[in-house]
């Protein structure tokens, strides 16, 4: 995971019986024509969609990276193994959905992450190399040239650099030869490296001096030997040191001294990496003591993954390493030279002093422990910001006795004020957004002064023991400054790619989710409700409002008040009436008579009828007069319209005087009732 970039799976598919994935068809086959369930897993490799591959795995291979993992001591939720019913689509969904969860479980953990037999199982391609036997290559060949060192047994994964190998080395005898430097006396002979890439043996060319590795056993017995170790790199994506210069780069910086840098014993280098060979330690590194580790030489997972005997470091302890640790950092950076590589696993402890170790990372080009993490915050982008974020990592994982596992703090507790203070300022969300503090803020931090008080009287003893060096040549400055600005330079670039990918997960995530499903779904039937009602008040708006008419009963009696609506063909009765909402207090009546005991606001003018609706009317006259002779006077409703004519028709469309509305709700009384079996057929004579 911290191998340059942060890997992460995206989209799995099961396939069985006919064996779909989403892009295309295909199909695996056991040697019994039996079906045989496999997994198609997606991979994406950093920010980048177009980084991405596909692998098909079986449910052995991934027991067999469960067994792989299961060194570390830490618990993963691995589905086990069924005989019977594991054909049926049920248990092979319900298999996929354990599966993506113990992925995602391996790989949120950066030391699950970082292991090989992870990166192998998710991308096979890139880690099939024998990264151990190419080193033991290479550091045998610079060895050879320089007829100094003899290389040793591996030490295995000791650490959590897929590509940084661990050696023992012990000196030639130099005494009597007449041989050239590059060649030994000592008797040379083939073994069998211990590679921590695959867990089949190959075999490997090393010189391995028989006598030379009995001495280097006993002096751990107090032969009065150095321990020595020696480690390879291979260069890294951050290298920007031309090939011609880093040879003198690394010379230079092969002598450097001060009282919190370990120091360098030797370093070489070729085309493909450098070696450097330091004293071995036995207590370990910082990270060994914080952890309870008594055998530095474990492997790593088995040292880090799920430790027993954690415990933080006592407050005065804690800001005296701290200050050594942020001293040395501060002595590289006032030379031109960064370190990003800060953390426990680089600090060596010696009789009460720490020492900073592997400061040679920033010529390597190797990308950085915390590199999946200050990408993620865009304000971390130059090499100051980045120590000093590194170093509050650094300082948590002291205090607490646990690393943070993630990019920034959420609340720090547990701890006095100036320590959560100083921690605040660089690990809290708010911090990691704005800017950090400088490393000369972080120096005279109230926290060192109140619990490292003494530490400028010790500091200026221990230069005085041993004055700090570190000096370069002019064209290596520039080589360095030009180093320091590409560095930066491409975190900036990564940090945008990492901040559109995010965006761009979001706006999926919200697109995919469940409760926006939910709100366009209600959102849509609200649409569809308002546009209803819209409708209905239109159609209400072109009709014109409801009026209040009074009728005259044909017995003679009271007017009964009865309510027409806007169609002419419905009428409300009074009980119904009664249940509308009343006119304002007060308002007149239609007819313009302030006695009525029901009172409505005088309606508005009526639309204009089209000329059918008046031709209508015409008709409905004519019918009347015609129907209407000998004196009978015809039904109330002839004699209603006969009264009315066509002039008070027209007064009614027009609207211009107060009895328009009555007037014209008659008429089209008159038309809805409009008895046709009354009407006599009048021939052409009787005209």
């Amino acid at each position: 995971m911290f191998e340059n970039q942060a890997i992460h799976t995206e989209h799995k598919d099961v396939i069985h019986d006919v064996a779909y994935d989403y892009y295309g068809q295909r199909m695996a086959t056991c040697s019994s024509d039996q079906y045989v369930k496999e997994y198609v897993l997606r991979v994406q490799r950093g920010p980048y969609p177009e980084n991405s591959w596909r692998i098909l795995r079986r449910y052995n291979d991934f027991a067999s990276l469960n067994t792989c993992l299961q060194i570390s001591g830490i618990e993963l939720p691995f589905p086990g193994k069924k005989f019977i019913g594991n054909m049926r689509p049920e248990f092979i969904a319900e298999r996929l959905s354990a599966l993506q969860e113990y992925l995602n479980q391996v790989l949120m953990n950066p030391i699950l992450a970082s292991s090989l037999p992870t990166k192998k199982f998710i991308d096979p391609d890139s880690y099939s190399t024998p990264f151990h036997d190419l080193a033991l290559q290479y550091a045998s060949m610079c060895l050879r040239t320089e007829g100094v060192y003899t290389l040793g047994q591996s030490l295995g994964p000791i650490g959590w650099r897929l590509r940084k190998h661990y050696f023992k080395v012990v000196h030639k005898p130099q005494g009597g030869n007449k041989h050239s430097p590059g060649h030994s006396t000592t008797k040379h002979h083939l073994i069998k490296s211990s590679s921590q890439s695959h867990g089949k043996q190959h075999t490997t060319q090393v010189c391995v001096t028989t006598s030379t590795e009995k001495d280097y056993n006993n002096s751990k017995e107090g032969s009065g030997r150095d321990d020595l170790i020696l480690t390879w790199t291979e260069f890294g994506p951050d290298r920007y040191i031309d090939e011609k210069e880093i040879h003198n780069v690394l010379k230079n910086f092969g002598s450097v001294q001060h009282p919190y840098i370990v120091p360098i014993e030797y370093i070489a280098s070729n085309d493909n990496g450098a070696l450097v060979i330091r004293k071995f330690y036995k207590q370990g590194s910082l990270k060994d003591v914080l952890c309870g580790v008594t055998s530095p030489c474990n492997p790593f997972l088995s040292k880090y993954g799920s430790p027993k005997g954690r415990a933080p470091l006592p407050l005065k302890e804690l800001a005296l390493y701290a200050r050594q640790i942020l001293e040395a950092i501060r002595f590289l950076h006032s030379k031109g030279l960064a370190c990003g590589h800060v953390h426990c696993g680089n600090v060596q402890i010696l009789d009460g002093v720490a020492r900073l170790m592997d400061v040679e990372n920033f010529l390597f080009g190797v990308p950085s422990f915390y590199r999946p993490f200050f990408v993620q915050h865009s304000k971390i982008n130059s090499c100051e910001s980045i120590d000093v974020y590194g170093f509050g990592h650094l300082l948590y994982e002291m205090c607490m006795g646990y690393p943070l596992q993630d990019s920034y703090a959420r609340q720090i507790t547990d701890c006095p004020d100036s320590l959560k203070s100083l921690l605040e300022s660089i690990l809290l969300k708010d911090a990691c957004k704005s800017s950090l503090p400088t490393l000369d803020q972080l120096a005279s931090h109230a926290f060192f002064s109140e619990y490292a008080a003494t530490f400028n009287e010790q500091y200026a003893a221990a230069i005085a023991a041993q004055k700090p060096h570190l000096k370069f040549s002019t064209n290596a400055k520039e080589q360095l400054k030009l180093a320091v600005q590409k560095t930066e330079n491409r975190v900036r670039d990564e940090q945008k790619s990492v901040k559109n990918q995010k965006r761009l997960v979001r706006v999926q995530e919200m697109m995919t989710s469940e409760e926006e499903k939910k709100k366009i779904k209600q959102k849509a039937k609200q649409e569809h409700r308002q546009a209803k009602l819209r409708a209905q008040n239109s159609l209400q708006l072109n009709n014109g409002p409801p009026t209040t008419v009074t009728v005259s009963a044909s017995s003679g009696s009271a007017g009964a008040v009865m309510f027409k609506s806007d169609s002419a063909n419905s009428i409300t009765s009074p009980h119904d009436a009664a249940l509308m909402s009343p006119p304002p207090h007060g308002a007149p009546d239609s007819g313009g008579s302030g006695s009525s005991p029901l009172r409505q606001p005088p309606p508005s003018a009526p639309p204009i009828p089209p000329p059918n609706t008046l031709a209508l009317f015409d008709q409905a006259l004519q019918a009347a007069a015609s129907g209407g002779g000998g004196g009978r006077g015809g039904s109330p409703n002839q004699q209603h319209l006969k009264a009315a004519g066509r002039p008070q028709l027209n007064k009614s469309i027009s609207g211009d005087d107060g009895y328009c509305s009555t007037t014209r709700n008659a008429l089209l009384d008159s038309i809805c009732n409009f008895n046709k079996s009354g009407l006599k057929k009048v021939s052409s004579s009787e005209k």
